[in-house]
C-alpha cells in the first residue's frame, strides 16, 4: 500500500489535482472582517495638543471637585471628647475642666463659650434595673457648644483600637437565631458560635457569639440645655431620636425570638442588665427593634470606627452649655481602647472627612504639573516636527556600518 501524501505536498506523484484542491480549505478561517482582522478600529495617535488638552481637563476636574470637597468638610461643625478616663481621672463633687488633649473641635471662635472649657463630672448612682436596682458609674458632661448648629445634628460613640475584623469574631453569630428562630443546641454548638454556645448548665446562650457577647453598652441621655432663664426643665432638653439610625433594610435581618424563656440565657457581658436571666419582667430583647444592636452587628472593616447612637434630623441646636450624662459600662481599658462622643453636622458628603478632598487635589496637582511640563517641552523648549521622517531608524546613520563600509 502506497504511502499517503502530505496535506499541501506537491504533486510530483501524479496524483490528483482535486484532492489538493478540496483538502486544503478545509482549516481555512471564513474570509469574514471579524476573521480575518479587517474591523474598522479607532487608533488614537498622541499628539501633542491631545495630550496637553487631555492633562489640562484632568487637572481642572480633580482640583475643582477637590476644592469643593474640602469645603464641605471644612463647613461640618463637630466636637469630640474622649471619655475613656472620665471615671479615673473626673472630680467628684464639683465639675471640673476637662484636659484639652481629650477634645477636638471644629465651631467659629467663640470667646464665651469655648469648646476646650468643657468639663466633666463623675458620680455613682443606685438605677432600677427590672426587680432589682444596680450600681452603675456616671460621666456628667458639660459640652460647651460654640454656635447653633443646623440639623442633621448626628451623635455617634467612637471606638479605637477596637477590632470588628478578626476573622473568628466576625463569623461569631447564629443569623436564623437573630431573624427569630428557636434553633435547637446541637445546630447551636455545631455553629461559629463557639465558645459562646451555651453556658455551663447546657441553656443556649441569645444570641450567641462574640460579636453580641461584646455589645457596646454605654448609655447616653439627650443634651439638656444648661442655664436658660424662664424656660420649662422639658423643654431644656434637645430630644434626640434613635429610630432610623440603620441603613434600610437591616431590620429584615433580624425578629423577636421564638424560644421559651427557660430555653436561652443571656450572654456573659450582659449580666448587668440581665442579672437574674431572662424572666417576665425583664425579658430578651426584641432584636427587630433594637437599632443600637442592629449597627453594632454591622462590623467595622477598621479598628478605628464611628456608630450612630441617635439623631435629630428637624432642629436647630442652639449655642450653649449641654449636659449629656453618660453611663459608663464599658471597659475599653482591657484591650488598650478609647471611647469618645461625637457631635457633629452633616454635609452632603457625611460628617467631617478632609481627606477625600486633600487626594483629589493632589491627583489635580500632579496632573496640572505634568501639563505644565509638557507645554514647556512641546512647544517653548526647541520642539521637534511632528511626524519628521528623519528620526526613522533606517534614516539614521550608524557607526559600526558607517565603519565597515568605509573599510
Amino acid at each position: 500500500m502506497a504511502p499517503r501524501r502530505r496535506r499541501g505536498a506537491s504533486n510530483e506523484d501524479g496524483d490528483d489535482d482535486r484532492a489538493s484542491e478540496t483538502d486544503a480549505p478545509k482549516n481555512r478561517p471564513p474570509n469574514t472582517a471579524f476573521r480575518q482582522q479587517r474591523m474598522r478600529a479607532w487608533q488614537c495617535v498622541l499628539t501633542p495638543k491631545l495630550i496637553v488638552s487631555i492633562f489640562s481637563i484632568l487637572a481642572a476636574i480633580y482640583l475643582g471637585f477637590g476644592a469643593y470637597l474640602t469645603y464641605l468638610a471644612y463647613t461640618v461643625r463637630d466636637i469630640t471628647i474622649d471619655y475613656t478616663k472620665c471615671i479615673q481621672e473626673a472630680p467628684l463633687v464639683t465639675s471640673g475642666v476637662i484636659p484639652k488633649k481629650y477634645i477636638q473641635a471644629h465651631f467659629k471662635p467663640n470667646p464665651v463659650l469655648d469648646p476646650y472649657k468643657s468639663e466633666w463630672l463623675r458620680e455613682q448612682r443606685e438605677v432600677p434595673v427590672a426587680n432589682y436596682t444596680a450600681t452603675r458609674n456616671y460621666c456628667v458632661l458639660k459640652v460647651n457648644i460654640a454656635e447653633d448648629l443646623k440639623p442633621t445634628i448626628s451623635f455617634f460613640y467612637r471606638l479605637d483600637n477596637f477590632y470588628q475584623n478578626h476573622r473568628r469574631y466576625v463569623n461569631s453569630f447564629n443569623a436564623k437565631q437573630l431573624l427569630g428562630d428557636a434553633v435547637d443546641g446541637s445546630t447551636i454548638n455545631a455553629s461559629t458560635c463557639s465558645p459562646l454556645a451555651h453556658d455551663d448548665d447546657g441553656k443556649i446562650i441569645y444570641p450567641c457569639g462574640l460579636v453580641a457577647n461584646s455589645l457596646f453598652n454605654d448609655t447616653y441621655s439627650f443634651p439638656k440645655l444648661l442655664n436658660v432663664p424662664g424656660l420649662a426643665t422639658n423643654e431644656t432638653y434637645y430630644m434626640m431620636s434613635r429610630k432610623g439610625i440603620t441603613w434600610p433594610g437591616m431590620k429584615d435581618l433580624y425578629g423577636p425570638t421564638k424560644y421559651k424563656l427557660d430555653e436561652i440565657v443571656p450572654p456573659p457581658n450582659w449580666y448587668e442588665n440581665y442579672k437574674y436571666g431572662y424572666t417576665e419582667n425583664n425579658p430578651p430583647p426584641n432584636l427587630k427593634e433594637e437599632e443600637d444592636f442592629q449597627n453594632w452587628m454591622m462590623l467595622a472593616a477598621a479598628p478605628n470606627f464611628y456608630k450612630l447612637f441617635m439623631k435629630n434630623d428637624k432642629d436647630v441646636m442652639k449655642t450653649g452649655t449641654y449636659e449629656i450624662e453618660i453611663e459608663d459600662n464599658f471597659n475599653t481599658t482591657l484591650y488598650n481602647g478609647q471611647k469618645s462622643i461625637v457631635l457633629t453636622t452633616v454635609s452632603t458628603m457625611g460628617s467631617r472627612n478632609i481627606w477625600p478632598g486633600i487626594i483629589f487635589l493632589i491627583v489635580g496637582g500632579i496632573c496640572l504639573i505634568l501639563d505644565i511640563y509638557f507645554i514647556l517641552s512641546f512647544f517653548l523648549w526647541k520642539p521637534r516636527k511632528l511626524g519628521d521622517p528623519s528620526y526613522l531608524s533606517w534614516n539614521q546613520s550608524s557607526g559600526p556600518q558607517g565603519h565597515a563600509s568605509a573599510s
